[in-house]
């Protein structure tokens, strides 16, 4: 059979259909484009874009990486505190032992102590502490804060000797002796509660127990008046000063005045410069100390982020008294650098705004302040710090203290020029253990003077040798200490060991008493920090020192010192 050639078939087939209608007539017409349509540019031959489709659900956001759960402890900061809760406190209550042993050695005065009866081996007490803040309540706009102390102490011991009762001296001798409750802070403030009108918003008014930071933070009973205000910030307060140097009252009782005023070029004419001016005024009322007038005038300069110069200048009854000039810098985030110059003059307190004369009385409470006469000085330091390969925190400073008094006047042991270097490193590992050490040498300068024998004269003691001869030439302290931390609010212990040798001006020699020109001390601390959960702190530490050259007679001291805190 052969195929049909596909010719034959193509004719059969054009056959077969028949003529169906006429020969069609075929006509090419062409009509006016329309005038609204013109060219595309060339770049719409980029491909365009998908079409929209249609609107589905949005998906649900993914959950946070961490949730903030109060109840789990994996949280480091689920547990702390909110400032928009009405109420919240901390209770802190301890109990710490002292305690010191005698080593059959006599002392210095060549006597053999007794435990019992020249001074107690143990010595225990408890204290505690109560920090009680408030937010909206009775009123949306007040707010107030507490900080009370209290301190068990245990009753004196006394031996009879001669139907005469003599206290026995504690193993370490601490601030109090008795059972005592103090109100360290307590005011009430109202804020936002004026209106909106002449930013009146802005004005606070507290009053109470409270801290002011001028010239010198102050402890003040009184009130405090403040505007909080984006360009200018300003201040007044009044009122009596709280004690802190004695129990009784009569003995430390100044009124205080002042005010300050802050303002910053920033935001007023983008100036990167902040002025800030404070008056202090004290006026004393029983022990004997003149009342005084203090002005000071700071100037803060940033003209970049990272780079900040601040300048202070205080006065004294109109008189120049402190000079302050302060760098600032910071590179890469992770390196600082504080280079720090104060001059005092002699002019300036003796310790603070309150304590201007030399104090007459030699039993007063706060003689433990006295650093010798004012004298001109200036101090240079110099502080810098970084963070290498971000497990490697690395510190070093030094100072150099020079005297300024004019060598037609007498100089002081107190004022003395020195030298000093020191420095910190700390090396995490693995992100939960710790090591660092920390060093630090200081030399003085003092005058030599030609060492002559004691003598001894009946009922007639021989003085110390006047100006910077005598006191220490200079010392070296060290440490070091290991740290574990499984978290914040979880787990910590921490180890340390520290000593120090300290070398003294030889100002007299005897040939028959060797007089020891240095000494060593040391010691150590053990302390233990857990959390039960987010809310119950439990601290323990216990520190040893070495025995003591000065104090041969006894070993060493000892102290443990167990304490719980309760955070809401």
């Amino acid at each position: 059979m052969t195929r049909p050639r596909p010719l034959a078939l193509a004719l059969a087939l054009a056959l077969a259909a028949g003529p169906a209608r006429a020969e069609p007539q075929l006509r090419l017409t062409h009509e006016p484009p329309p005038r609204h349509l013109r060219m595309r540019p060339r770049a719409a031959a980029v491909a365009p874009p998908p079409a929209a489709r249609p609107a589905t659900p949005m998906p649900a956001a993914p959950a946070p990486l961490s949730q903030v759960d109060p109840g789990d402890r994996s949280d480091e900061l689920a547990g702390l505190r909110d400032v928009r809760e009405p109420v919240s406190f901390s209770l802190t209550v301890g109990y710490q032992v002292d305690g010191a042993r005698p080593s059959g050695n006599p002392s210095l005065q060549g006597k053999t102590v007794t435990e019992g009866q020249d001074f107690s081996a143990l010595r225990s007490y408890g204290f505690g502490e109560l920090f009680f803040s408030t937010r909206g309540i009775a009123l949306d706009s007040l707010s107030s804060y507490f900080a009370l102390r209290l301190d068990a102490g245990q009753q004196d011991s006394f031996r009879i000797s001669d139907q005469e009762a003599i206290r026995v001296a504690p193993p370490i001798t601490t601030w109090f002796e008795r059972t005592t409750f103090e109100a360290r802070t307590g005011w009430g403030e109202l804020k936002d509660f004026l209106p909106r009108r002449f930013g009146l918003r802005k004005l606070r008014v507290r009053a109470g127990n409270q801290y002011i930071y001028g010239p010198w933070v102050l402890h003040l009973d009184g009130i405090l008046v403040a505007y909080d205000g984006d360009i200018v910030t300003a201040s007044a307060y009044a009122g009596g000063r709280h004690t802190d140097y004695t129990s009784n009252p009569v003995d430390d009782s100044y009124g205080v005045a002042g005010a300050s005023a802050r303002v910053d070029l920033r935001r007023l004419v983008s100036l990167p410069i902040a002025i800030t001016g404070e008056a202090l005024a004290v006026t004393s009322y029983a022990d004997g100390q003149p009342g005084s007038t203090h002005r000071q005038l700071e100037v803060d300069w940033q003209p970049r982020r990272d780079f900040t110069v601040f300048a202070q200048v205080r006065t004294l009854d109109g008189e120049l008294a402190n000079e302050r000039l302060q760098f600032r810098g910071r590179y890469r985030q992770v390196t600082n650098l504080v280079f720090d110059v104060m001059r005092r003059f002699n002019k300036d307190w003796r310790w603070d705004p309150s304590l201007i004369a030399p104090d007459a009385d030699p039993s007063a409470a706060r003689r433990y302040l006295d650093l010798g006469p004012v004298l001109p000085q200036v101090i240079a330091s110099l502080r810098g710090g970084t963070l290498i390969a971000e497990n490697v925190d690395l510190l070093v400073r030094t100072t150099i203290a020079r005297d300024l008094t004019p060598a037609t006047e007498l100089k002081n042991s107190f004022s003395a020029s020195y030298a000093e270097l020191g420095g910190a490193l700390e090396v995490r590992l693995r992100r939960t253990v710790s090591l660092g050490a920390s060093a630090l040498g200081r030399q003085t300068e003092r005058d030599d003077r030609s060492v002559g024998p004691i003598i001894d004269v009946p009922l007639t003691p021989q003085l110390l040798p006047v100006g910077n001869t005598t006191g220490e030439r200079g010392f070296t302290e060290a440490g070091a200490r290991v740290r574990m931390s499984l978290g914040a609010r979880r787990f910590s212990a921490m180890a340390e060991v520290y000593g120090r040798r300290t070398r003294y001006a030889v100002t007299y020699r005897d040939p028959d008493n060797r007089i020891d020109t240095s000494d060593f001390r040391g010691g150590g601390r053990v302390t233990l920090d857990a959390w039960i959960g987010q809310r119950l702190r439990l601290f323990a530490s216990y520190d040893l020192s070495s025995a003591i050259e000065h104090t041969p007679e006894i070993t060493s001291y000892k102290s443990l010192r167990l304490t719980m805190t309760a955070v809401y």
